[in-house]
C-alpha cells in the first residue's frame, strides 16, 4: 500500500520537477537548441527566455502552482502503454488513464488517446 503525499508534500514534489525540467532544457537549449526544442516540447516565448535565463529566474518560474512540462503521447497511445504496463492490474490503470482523458476531453474520439503535443 501506498501512503498519500500529503498537499505540502505534493506541491514539493511538482517543484522539484519543475526545477529539474527547466534546468534540464536550459541547459539543451544552450548547446543544442533545435534538439532541446524538440525533445522538451517548447516553443516560443518560452525557449528564448529559458535559454537566457540565471537560477533566480527558473526558481521563480517553478515554484509557480501547477507543472511547467506536459506529458506527450502519441496520438494512438494504447499500444505504447501497454507495452510499459507489467501486469493486468497496470493495463487496468492504462485503460482508467485513457478513460480520465476522455471524460476531460468531450470533444476527443474515443479511440484517440492524449493527443502529441
Amino acid at each position: 500500500m501506498t501512503a498519500l503525499l500529503s498537499p505540502t508534500a505534493l506541491v514539493d514534489s511538482i517543484q522539484r520537477l519543475n526545477r529539474a525540467y527547466l534546468h534540464t532544457a536550459r541547459d539543451g537549449l544552450r548547446v543544442q537548441p533545435a534538439l532541446a526544442r524538440a525533445l522538451f516540447g517548447i516553443e516560443a516565448p518560452l525557449a528564448p527566455w529559458l535559454a537566457t535565463a540565471d537560477a533566480e529566474a527558473i526558481e521563480r518560474l517553478a515554484q509557480l502552482p501547477g507543472t511547467r512540462f506536459q506529458p506527450r503521447l502519441p496520438t494512438q497511445p494504447q499500444r505504447l502503454l501497454a507495452a510499459c504496463a507489467r501486469s493486468a492490474d497496470d493495463q487496468a490503470l492504462v485503460a482508467l488513464h485513457l478513460l480520465l482523458h476522455q471524460l476531460s476531453d468531450p470533444d476527443a474520439d474515443p479511440g484517440d488517446g492524449p493527443a502529441a503535443s
